[in-house]
């Protein structure tokens, strides 16, 4: 047996990974991974307007020798199934030379490390040209006409990229500056996302001098958001760790808080599970179809961390931005689904109503009745209110006043309630304590003339809604009632 070396044709194999399905903005957060690896601190990003716009992406973490700098730009350059340092945030060796070209020509790092800098460019066009693997490599006197390079001078170690020749933006754009700027603010925010727990931790990421503030999907800062107890699932002697958040209903958020979730349009969407990758987020806004995206499951998040030691059982990508979820922690999920739906769709329920069944003495001026495929509403015709009223009616009038609320629950707007409750444009319409108690004094006024049990009337309002959900007009009450 013969055998004879192979080596990939580089101009092919170079334009045949640009395609790998990378996007910009996960594409730069590749990039930033490697930055976070390698203990940066404070991470700056770059861009000027330009007819030929280019992106500086500088981190202050430990920097690299010519020789790693080498190493770091070959393909392949590390084993994948080589197991990772816990805080390790690559896999396969490619993210920089994979990510950068699926969306430039041409990209060049210069590293600083032991008072020594070095620097290698990946051009595209040069290793057509060539015809095979060349690398440039750079002298100080050439890297210091890079610009924004003087960053590095200043520092004691860190790695400066350029990204430079954004022809995939330019081949689809009517205008090249205008697509490439809306890539740059999707970047932004997809940065505050996927990093916002290291943003927590004290990571520093800034754009053209500007802070990018994290964007925490679970508003766990919030006292208004339910959080739920941690769980940890073992898998092949790991740890897979779980936790609920529920977010609070849309009437109970601020504007910052819409800001922090994406915006209204996304509160439905990215309900569902979010998957950490050593705090990094690789996935999120899916049920992994164990459930089924619902108007009342809005509100619900499961936070899941992962180790990197796990990779091969979730399929992760070498863009880090999808995963399969395994058949062997699959059956332990459905305990965080069923919580955090349940949990959710109760904050949905209108003020806590009770289906009939389930009574608990409470009188609620709409009833939720059970049918045999689905429920209706009806207005409870043995609410206080109502029966003080029919009281003062002759048998004409009662029969008048019964149809006119069999009309209203006719009449109940379904549609128009959800459309508006999934747009968080439902007011919050409760009445204050004194208001309470002066309508409460009106119905007893009308109890009173009427020569009418006053602590059995009492009692039966304390017990109906709106009254009962006020808990110092039902102190009120029982005052009153002591005094009977």
């Amino acid at each position: 047996m013969k055998e004879k070396e192979c080596v990939p044709f580089a101009p092919s194999l170079t334009e045949s990974m640009r395609s790998i399905g990378y996007s910009f903005k996960s594409a730069i957060a590749d990039l930033l991974d490697n930055s976070i690896s390698a203990g940066a601190k404070h991470i700056r990003l770059f861009t000027e307007p330009s007819s030929d716009p280019w992106l500086i992406i500088f981190d202050d973490g430990c920097g690299m020798t010519d020789e790693e700098l080498y190493e770091a730009m070959r393909y392949g350059s590390s084993d994948p199934t080589k197991e990772r340092d816990p805080n390790d945030l690559g896999r396969f060796g490619l993210g920089m030379k994979s990510a950068s070209l699926s969306q430039c020509r041409r990209f060049t790092v210069v590293s600083k490390k032991n008072g020594k800098i070095s620097g290698y460019s990946w051009d595209l066009d040069y290793v057509i040209e060539k015809g095979k693997w060349a690398l440039k490599q750079f002298d100080e006197d050439e890297i210091s006409r890079f610009p924004r390079i003087d960053m590095i001078d200043h520092a004691n170690h860190g790695t400066y990229i350029i990204l430079e020749d954004f022809d995939r933006i330019k081949e689809g754009a009517s205008n090249y500056q205008a697509s490439f700027d809306r890539c740059i603010s999707e970047m932004q925010d997809h940065i505050s996302l996927v990093f916002h727990r290291f943003i927590n931790d004290g990571l520093s990421f800034e754009f053209n001098g500007a802070k990018i503030e994290g964007r925490d999907p679970f508003l766990s800062e919030s006292n208004a958001t339910q959080k739920k107890k941690e769980v940890s699932i073992n898998i092949d002697g790991k740890q897979v760790k779980m936790k609920v958040f529920i977010l609070p209903h849309r009437t109970k958020l601020t504007e910052k808080d819409i800001i922090k979730l994406g915006g209204e349009d996304r509160l439905r969407e990215d309900q569902g599970f979010y998957v950490y990758r050593n705090k990094r987020l690789i996935i999120w806004g899916t049920w992994f179809r164990l459930e089924h995206k619902d108007e009342l499951n809005k509100l619900a998040r499961v936070r899941v961390d992962i180790p990197n030691t796990l990779d091969y059982m979730w399929n992760i990508d070498v863009k880090k931005s999808t995963a399969t979820l395994p058949d062997k922690i699959k059956k332990n999920m459905y305990g965080a689904i069923v919580e955090s739906v349940s949990v959710s769709r109760n904050v949905h329920q209108y003020r806590g109503r009770k289906v009939k069944e389930d009574d608990d003495g409470i009188a609620n001026v709409w009833e939720k009745i059970k049918l045999r495929e689905g429920y209706e509403y009806v207005i409870n015709r043995e609410l206080p209110q109502i029966k003080l009223l029919q009281s003062m009616l002759n048998d004409d009038q009662a029969k008048t006043f019964s149809n006119v609320l069999t009309t209203i629950e006719k009449a109940f707007p379904t549609y128009s309630i959800y459309v508006d409750e999934a747009a968080g444009k439902i007011e919050d319409n409760s009445q204050e304590d004194d208001e309470l108690w002066k309508l409460l004094e009106e119905q007893m006024k009308i109890v009173r003339q009427m020569g009418m049990p006053e602590k059995q009337w009492y009692e039966t309002f304390m017990n109906s809604e709106p009254f009962n959900r006020s808990e110092k007009t039902v102190q009120r009450i029982k005052e009153v009632i002591s005094r009977l």
